[in-house]
Order: C-alpha cells, then sequence, then structure tokens
C-alpha cells in the first residue's frame, strides 16, 4: 500500500511538456563459456540502479540519465568485472555484455575499458549525439553552430533548418522540456559546459515525442558526480575593439561550475555563464572606413531642397556635423568665433550594439531507491542596446534597449516497480518576458517638465503610456540630453523658438539624397511581452521479454501576451490639443478610441493602453491572453530481438490554438482602417476554431544483421501548433489569421549502417518529407455585392494554409575511433527542398499566395562538413602533453534566388532602385523562381588548447580559437538584379539612375559607391542580416578544473 501511495502521488504532482524521456536504456548479456548466468547482479557504480539477470542472462538497467558510467558485475565464484567508460546516449539502449572467468580466488576482479561505439544497432532512426567529451572538445563554444555541423542541418540567417524546413517547425528541448518561444524557435541553448548531450534527431521519432514536425534538437545537463569539483573558464576576444569595432567586437565570456554530493543521495550540479560584448550583430562585420568629398563639408537639405544649414562632414576617423554660423560658409570653426556649433561626431560608425548576458543552468538528483527525483532549472537574462545601422546612425548617440528573462523549469520523479517497471511523470513550465524602451530615460528614472508632465520609467511592464509618450517631448528630452532637444523643430531652426514644435522629433539629414539620423531621433517605440507554458505528463514503462512497452499521456497549456507603441502621431496630436494629454495620463476613454483608431499600439494580452487585460474594468473580451492548450496520449511497442527491431506505436493529439475564424466570410468584423469593430456580433463576428484531432502512427524497424551493421526503415506521421506570433491579430491592426491550422507532415526514411574494419563507420540514409498546412501569406478581397462587407473592410492581408514542400535527400556520415591521437568525424548531404514558398512574409512574385513550385531559399542542395580533433594525453614530454587540436571544415554550395528586374517604385535616391524580397510590387522574375543560386563556399575554424597538471591541485587549460580562420569574405545572399554581392547594377544602368546622377552631382555617385556598395547601408536597411558571413575572430580563453 505505501509503495502505491508513494507512485500515486509521485503521479499526480510531478508533470511535463513533451511525454519524452531524455534518458537512456542498458541492456546485455551475462555469460561465462557462451552459457548464461541467471541471478548475477548488474549495477551502475555511484548510483542505486542495478539488474539481475534473467533466464537467459539477459539485463536490463532503465531512465539512465546521458553520460559515461562504470558498470560492475557479481557472480558468486566468478570473477567481479568492472567495465568504465560505458556511454548511455539519449533514447538509445546501449548494450553491453559481460563473459565472467570462473574466479581462482575469493574477490579476484577484473577491470576493463569499453570502446566507444561507432554504430548503434538499436537504432530505428537517424540521432546524431555529442556528448560532453564532444562538446568540450569542438572548436565553437556554441551550441547552434554545434548543431549546424550535423549532417541534414542548415544554418541561415532565420535560425536552423532541418532537412528542408523551415526553422519553426523543429522541436528544442532541455531535459525533455521545451526551449521554443511563440515564435517556435530557440528562446536560449544550454551552457556548453553544463551539457552532458546533444542529440539531433533528424528522421522520425517515436509515438511519446510530439510538437514537431521536421526534427528535434534534445539537450541535457549534466548530473553531479561523486567527489566535489569546480571550474573557472574565461574567454576574450582578441583584436582592437576601439578602432576597429565592426571586426573586434571585444567578446568576453566568464564561466563557472560546481558540481558534487550531498551526502549519498543528492548530486548537484551549477553552472553560471556572463556574457559582454561591444556589438553583438552580425550586420556590416566587414566595414571600409571612406571619405566623401575629400572631407569637405556637405550641406543638408531639407526635402533635398531647401538649404538648413546644417552640415555634415564625412572624413574616414572624423565624421562630425556642425549648424553654421551667422556667416554661412559651410566650415566649421572650432574657436566659436564664427558661431558654428557642433552636434555630433563619431570617429568609428555606430558599432555600439552591446549586449550583456547571465545564464544559469542546474540540475539536483534527489536518489531515494525506488524513487529518483530530478529537478533542472535554467534562467537567463540578457539585456542590449540598437545602435541602427553603422552609417546612417553614426551621428545619432540615442539607443534603444531591450532586456529579456527566461526561465524553464523541469522537475522529474521515476518510481521503480521493479526492476523491470517503471512509472515516470514531470512538471514542467518555461517562462519569457521581454521588454523593449529607450534607454536614456530608463537610467535617468523620473523626469517632469515646466508645466507639470511626468514620466517615470521603471523596467518590469508596469509603465504608463504617459511614460512613453515623453520619449518624444522635446522638454523632457532635454532634461535627458539638450544636444537631442536642440534638433527637435524644423531643421536649421532654434528648437526652443516660438512657433517650433514640442513634439517635432528630430528629422534625418538629407545628404545628396542619403538619410543620416540626427542625434536624438528616437530609436523605436515601446514593447513588452510573456509567453511559456506549463505542463504535466506521466508515462508508465515495463520490459515484457524482448518488447519494451510505454503508455503515456501529456498535457500543455501555454500562454501568450505581446504589446507595442510607437506614438508617433499621438505626441503630434497632443502638441495641438492639450487635452488630450490629460486624456492619455488619466487613461480616460478618449486616450484608448485615439490609440486604436490611429492602429498606434498592437495588443493581444494588454489593453490598447498597455495594461493587462485583466486589470481593465472595461476591458474587450477579444483583447484577452491568448491559452492555447494540447493534450496527447500515445502507445508504444519497442520489440528487440536480436536481429529484428520493431518501433512501433501511435500517437493521438488534440490541440486547441485559441484562434478565432470568421462566422460569415463574406462579412469580416474589420472597418475600412482594419479596426474590428464586431468581434462578438452573432451574425458578422468571430466563432472560436474547434479543437484539431490527429491519430499519427509511427514505424521504425531496425535490422541488426551483425554486430558490425545494421538496416533501418522508419515511418510517421506528425504534427504541430502554428507559431502564436502568426495565430493572434490584436483588435487595432496586423495580420489576421482567421481558421489557421496546424502543420502536418509525412516522412519516411531507409538507412543502412556498417562498420569499416574496427575504427570507423559509415551510414547512408536516404529520405523523404512531406509538411502540408504550412503558413502561407494571401490577400483577401471583400465582396462588395449586396449583403456583404457590412462594415466596408478593404482589401486585406491575412496568413493561410496553403503552403507545401516536398523534400527528398541523401545523407553519408563518417565518424572514426580515435588512432594516434587523431578521430575524424565527416557527413555529407543532398537535397532536393521545393515547395510553393519559403517564409510565409516572403513576397515572391506579386502580392497574394505563391502558386507555383519551386526550390526553396534553404534548399542548400550540396553540404559537406568535417571535424578533425588530435588530442594527447600524458607522453612524457613537457611540450606534448595534454595537447588538443579541433579542425572544423564546412562547405556550402549555396541557395537559390531568382535574378529579376524592376524600377525605382518608391526608393529614395539615397536606395537606389533596390528590389526587395518583401515588397514585390516594383519587381519583375527574369527567370524560373528560384532557378539561380548564390556562390559556394568553404569555411575552416580551428581550436587548439594544452592543459597543465597541478599535482593535488588544479588542471589548467589554456586554448585559442579562430572562427572563419582563412578570413574568407564569404558571400552568404546577393543582389537580385546583379546575382553579384559588390554591385546592386543601380550605377550601371542608365535608366534607373543617370537623372539622379545628373541632379544630384558627382558627389552622389561617390557617396552610393562607399556607402551602399562598399558598406550595404541600403540592404541592411531592408534586411536584418547581410550578404557576407562574419569575418576572422580570434579568440584566447582559460579554463581552470579544481
Amino acid at each position: 500500500m505505501k509503495k502505491l501511495t508513494i507512485m500515486f502521488l509521485t503521479t499526480i504532482l510531478t508533470a511535463g511538456l513533451f511525454a519524452q524521456n531524455l534518458s537512456g536504456k542498458l541492456s546485455g548479456t551475462v555469460t561465462s563459456d557462451g552459457q548464461p548466468l541467471v541471478g548475477a547482479n548488474v549495477v551502475l557504480q555511484g548510483t542505486s540502479s542495478g539488474a539481475a539477470t534473467g533466464e537467459d542472462g539477459t539485463y536490463y538497467i532503465f531512465d539512465v540519465q546521458p553520460g559515461i558510467y562504470t558498470m560492475q558485475v557479481n557472480y558468486i565464484g566468478y570473477q567481479t568485472q568492472i567495465v568504465s567508460n560505458v556511454r548511455v546516449s539519449i533514447g538509445l539502449t546501449s548494450v553491453q555484455d559481460f563473459e565472467l572467468a570462473v574466479a581462482a580466488v575469493e574477490g579476484e576482479t577484473v577491470e576493463v575499458t569499453a570502446a566507444k561505439p561507432l554504430i548503434e544497432v538499436t537504432a530505428t532512426n537517424v540521432q546524431r549525439t555529442m556528448d560532453s567529451e564532444a562538446v568540450d572538445n569542438y572548436a565553437v563554444r556554441n551550441v547552434t553552430s554545434m548543431v549546424a555541423s550535423q549532417a541534414g542541418v542548415v544554418s541561415m540567417h532565420d535560425g536552423l533548418h532541418v532537412r528542408g524546413s523551415r526553422s519553426e517547425e523543429i522541436g528544442y528541448t532541455l531535459e525533455g522540456a521545451s526551449m521554443a518561444g511563440a515564435g517556435g524557435k530557440v528562446v536560449s541553448n544550454a551552457i556548453p559546459e553544463a551539457l552532458e548531450a546533444i542529440a539531433v534527431q533528424t528522421g522520425g521519432f517515436d509515438a511519446s515525442v510530439g510538437r514537431a514536425t521536421a526534427g528535434i534538437v534534445q539537450q541535457s545537463l549534466k548530473t553531479g558526480g561523486s567527489q566535489f569539483s569546480a571550474s573557472v573558464l574565461l574567454e576574450n576576444m582578441a583584436g582592437d575593439v576601439a578602432s576597429e569595432p565592426w571586426s573586434a567586437t571585444g567578446d568576453q565570456d566568464m564561466t563557472f561550475t560546481v558540481q558534487g554530493p550531498i551526502g549519498d543521495k543528492i548530486r548537484y550540479f551549477g553552472a553560471l555563464r556572463m556574457t559582454s560584448t561591444d556589438n553583438y550583430s552580425n550586420q556590416s562585420r566587414w566595414f571600409t572606413p571612406f571619405t566623401i568629398a575629400g572631407g569637405n563639408a556637405i550641406g543638408d537639405k531639407v526635402g533635398g531642397l531647401t538649404t538648413s544649414h546644417d552640415y555634415v562632414v564625412l572624413n574616414e576617423g572624423d565624421n562630425y556635423t556642425f549648424t553654421d554660423g551667422a556667416n554661412h560658409d559651410g566650415i566649421y570653426t572650432a574657436d566659436g568665433s564664427t558661431g558654428d556649433v557642433m552636434r555630433g561626431s563619431n570617429k568609428h560608425y555606430a558599432f555600439d550594439n552591446t549586449s550583456k548576458d547571465m545564464s544559469f543552468n542546474g540540475t539536483l538528483q534527489y536518489d531515494l531507491n525506488p524513487l529518483v527525483l530530478r529537478l533542472a532549472g535554467t534562467f537567463t537574462t540578457d539585456t542590449y542596446q540598437n545602435a541602427g545601422l553603422p552609417v546612417q546612425s553614426m551621428f545619432n548617440t540615442r539607443r534603444h534597449e531591450t532586456t529579456t528573462r527566461n526561465h524553464l523549469i523541469n522537475l522529474k520523479a521515476t518510481y521503480f516497480l521493479s526492476t523491470n517497471t517503471y512509472v515516470r511523470s514531470n512538471f514542467r513550465m518555461m517562462g519569457r518576458f521581454y521588454e523593449t524602451y529607450d534607454k536614456a530615460f530608463k537610467e535617468k528614472g523620473k523626469v517632469t517638465t515646466a508645466d507639470g508632465r511626468s514620466s517615470n520609467f521603471e523596467l518590469g511592464g508596469e509603465s504608463t503610456i504617459s511614460d512613453w509618450l515623453a520619449w518624444g517631448d522635446r522638454d523632457a528630452v532635454a532634461q535627458v540630453d539638450s544636444n537631442w532637444a536642440n534638433h527637435f523643430g524644423d531643421p536649421g531652426q532654434d528648437s526652443f523658438a516660438a512657433g517650433q514644435g514640442r513634439y517635432t522629433e528630430p528629422v534625418n539629414y538629407n545628404i545628396n539624397g542619403f538619410r543620416l539620423q540626427r542625434d536624438g531621433q528616437r530609436r523605436g517605440g515601446y514593447s513588452k511581452g510573456r509567453d511559456g507554458y506549463f505542463g504535466f505528463d506521466a508515462e508508465f514503462v515495463t520490459q515484457l521479454g524482448e518488447h519494451e512497452l510505454k503508455v503515456g499521456g501529456d498535457y500543455m497549456n501555454y500562454s501568450y501576451q505581446r504589446y507595442s507603441f510607437s506614438g508617433y502621431s499621438l505626441n503630434s496630436k497632443i502638441g495641438l490639443d492639450s487635452t488630450l494629454y490629460d486624456a492619455v495620463a488619466n487613461q480616460t476613454q478618449r486616450a484608448y478610441t485615439e490609440v486604436t483608431e490611429a492602429r498606434l499600439s498592437s495588443f493581444i494580452g494588454y489593453d490598447p493602453l498597455g495594461n493587462d487585460w485583466d486589470k481593465n474594468p472595461q476591458k474587450n473580451e477579444y483583447d484577452k491572453p491568448r491559452n492555447p492548450w494540447n493534450f496527447s496520449m500515445y502507445v508504444n511497442d519497442k520489440f528487440e530481438a536480436g536481429d529484428l527491431i520493431v518501433n512501433a506505436g501511435v500517437r493521438y493529439e488534440a490541440i486547441n490554438q485559441a484562434n478565432v475564424d470568421l462566422k460569415d466570410w463574406n462579412n469580416p468584423p474589420l472597418d475600412r482602417n482594419y479596426e474590428i469593430v464586431a468581434a462578438d456580433n452573432a451574425q458578422y463576428g468571430f466563432k472560436d476554431m474547434p479543437t484539431q484531432t490527429y491519430i499519427l502512427p509511427r514505424l521504425g524497424l531496425g535490422f541488426p544483421i551483425s554486430d558490425q551493421s545494421s538496416f533501418r526503415l522508419n515511418y510517421g506521421k506528425y504534427v504541430q501548433m502554428a507559431p502564436m506570433n502568426r495565430l493572434y491579430r490584436s483588435r487595432a491592426s496586423g495580420t489576421s489569421s482567421w481558421g489557421l491550422l496546424p502543420t502536418r507532415e509525412t516522412k519516411f526514411e531507409v538507412g543502412y549502417g556498417t562498420l569499416i574494419g574496427d575504427v570507423a563507420s559509415i551510414d547512408l540514409t536516404v529520405f523523404t518529407r512531406n509538411p502540408e498546412d504550412q503558413v502561407s501569406r494571401d490577400v483577401y478581397i471583400p465582396g462588395q455585392g449586396a449583403g456583404m462587407n457590412e462594415y466596408g473592410m478593404r482589401d486585406h492581408t491575412v496568413y493561410t494554409n496553403t503552403d507545401f514542400s516536398n523534400v527528398t535527400g541523401v545523407e553519408v556520415d563518417f565518424k572514426s575511433s580515435r588512432v594516434n591521437n587523431v578521430q575524424l568525424f565527416a557527413n555529407y548531404v543532398f537535397q532536393d527542398v521545393r515547395g510553393l514558398n519559403s517564409y510565409p512574409t516572403l513576397g515572391t512574385i506579386g502580392w497574394g499566395k505563391s502558386t507555383m513550385i519551386s526550390a526553396t531559399r534553404y534548399d542548400q542542395r550540396h553540404q559537406a562538413s568535417a571535424v578533425l580533433d588530435f588530442r594527447t594525453s600524458r607522453t612524457g614530454n613537457v611540450i606534448t602533453d595534454n595537447v588538443g587540436m579541433n579542425l572544423i571544415a564546412s562547405y556550402n554550395s549555396g541557395h537559390p534566388y531568382t535574378l529579376s528586374d524592376g524600377s525605382m517604385g518608391q526608393r529614395d535616391a539615397g536606395e537606389g532602385a533596390l528590389l526587395s524580397d518583401n515588397d514585390p510590387r516594383n519587381r519583375a522574375p527574369l527567370e524560373a523562381l528560384n532557378s539561380s543560386t548564390t556562390p559556394s563556399f568553404f569555411n575552416l575554424d580551428l581550436s587548439v588548447e594544452k592543459t597543465f597538471a597541478v599535482p593535488g591541485v588544479a588542471n589548467v587549460k589554456v586554448y585559442a580559437t579562430v572562427t572563419n580562420l582563412l578570413n574568407t569574405q564569404h558571400i552568404i545572399n546577393v543582389y537580385n538584379r546583379t546575382g553579384d554581392a559588390y554591385d546592386d547594377g543601380f550605377l550601371n544602368d542608365p535608366d534607373l539612375s543617370s537623372l539622379i546622377i545628373e541632379g544630384r552631382g558627382p558627389e552622389y555617385v561617390e557617396m552610393y559607391r562607399e556607402i551602399n556598395l562598399a558598406n550595404r547601408n541600403h540592404w541592411l536597411n531592408d534586411h536584418s542580416f547581410d550578404l557576407f558571413g562574419i569575418p576572422r575572430e580570434f579568440k584566447t580563453g582559460i579554463q581552470v578544473s579544481f
């Protein structure tokens, strides 16, 4: 009864997300002279886990955390055998057989070191695992890079892609709990020094795993050891940060770890990491300083026509702006005799995208045999400031800042009913909060203007709309920075003179059509948001002969809120009518109406003024936080019988996305300004989408031809909730997603793996994926007939489920044992990825949904990588003792794009005729979609290290890492007009540029070449990523382990 009570309480009080168990299993046989030994005791040293062999000499040890163990087997009358270096991987069965000899004397012991397996003969799908040793040896201390080196994984500007997937179709877990945010992408990875293993499943997975379609990236944290130990790591980037901030970004890293036992039942592990950088952005890392017009001043012209008497000097190492004095000579005189006033300066452009991060990862395991409790958690806080584009923002010292906080907690309880049966349950929760704000006002705190208008911005999401309005108030800004305030009003005029606009914020300098920010221009508005989940699961696992049976279920409840506010036009209205300020400060109904009708804010889970929805007594039901949920049940049977492995199961998924559909598709409840005005109308409003249910079969077959080769086959169906940032439209603005469904996928793979002699293995996999109901973008055109479009909505952009993809490919994986201190891992992938579209927001040939199947942007047809690792132990030579080197080589054949042509459209002269991926209105393809390919590239990363032993005290490791060893300017993207990363085709096309050059003069051509072609200002203004990869980075570090 006591056992049943403990089991019941454990199941009820502990819970989780994925119902996936990140532990592994050990099995094997104990024999002597080929005969089974019945009742032999097999134990894992340092744990309470163990088993006794059955009648056929077979044993099973369940729920073993990934890691390296020492096993011991005892049998009366036989030698005790101890096997070290036994590796347990996530989700796999590690086979360790024992052959015992009769003991000549009592207590005789034999010690053996297990070889690292080169082939997983029990696997029925593709799973590639990096253990803690491989993580420690990897040349780049970055989890994303480690995952990207695996076969089938492609890294692009928007994240990782697995076998031609979209980035949001990958599941990321830590200790079995999802690490993905509302957009479906990983929020934060684990600290490398805290990782026990990373498992990348690019193929199918069994029925116990859900909420992902393309693949799963599973991370497992370390468990504390039987002895206390600790480490300290310090790492810095080399280079001249002061003079070349675009190449030497000043990265710093300090990481601490500590682990050990508390008594004989508790083990703990903790890792704390603090990082900082002077320029976190990858934009414009290839940068060329420049001088325009010989370093002479160039006049600013309002609207490109009227002289403002402000001037800009673009002179390498000495860029500045000034307001000309009364003599209007256009020359800056520093002594003030002519009344010239310096307005801004910057020697090295805007490269101060600073960031400070702090992360903690930890585990606590309590072994109460037969009950084992494991608590794992992470906490991350990150504060970073946005400096804007290097050239465009060089004179603007005002900065926008974002603070994020993430936490994840997982509590797992495992109760062993017997050595072959256990019950496992989990409770998991994850939360994320972010807030974006004006950095200077946060640092200043309370500001009160002469007329009594007050703001007091503080972090935490509790500030009010009047606090944010102060960011565009000249009088409030003057108390923070007088130079910023002096740029308010009309250019060239006294900002504080009568008639100048208190709320007329600084505008760009216009230098020959190129727009450069004045000092004090606001970098953005205010935004905040929360999302996360809580969940629980329970799983029953038993070994019935050769069958491992798993039955389980899980429940997940998400939460989602977001808010953003620009406020520019509201400030302008306050400037014309001061009573509006009182309405805003007092948050009257007038303020709500002004903000909503003018579409100044976007809000889900908040009211239009940014208050939590449930704190507003007159809250609109449509604005409530969204709480989608997911319930699953599954049964899975893994049958392992020598030359046959069958892993079969079925999963039931019930998904409620908490989204809506139209009651009447001829009458959407939006007015001509796209405001939702009748969400709950009985005839024309919204209706809740019903819960979607799915039956998902999974089948994996393995045929171990011998202990040296295996054939496998895997088939399955999968489903995944649509990203929450696509599901919910604010009442005031945004893209609608009426009736949006989850994404579905069917995939199949077949593979063969074999050993090459005793030192290497090769694995071949052929795969196909068929995602359906992928999110796309379309245009809803309302009807105009009688009884249609009751509220007058105009054409409206909507998300739909009209995209699909067809993916086929081949993967080849090679790995070797360590021979003569050298170990090699290598892979090659060929894949063909085709679909209707690459991204939901990508405009291909015109507004509306895509109708042609073509290669996607992430169809990188040929991909290869290799990791060569060299490592010595004690050689007896002080120079060669404990030396290591890790070299990573990667090759990519480039990605598709479409050669196009088009006019200037609505571009400024400073932008040329750049063709945008996101706006196809002035762009026409010159070929079939995505028929061209960007150049291929080859990259090398290197790390070298040496460890010095201080006997009885510590081990000291010194190391250096070099990314992009050859300092190659990798071309990642190209201009659609030319297929060239160095020339956008504008200046060389007289039909496009001749009139502009004629009107602007030779300085325009010089500026275009330096600002746009050499430094890609126009491209970066349209994209969040560069045309080129990062330049060479050199880092050095030291790690002391106690």
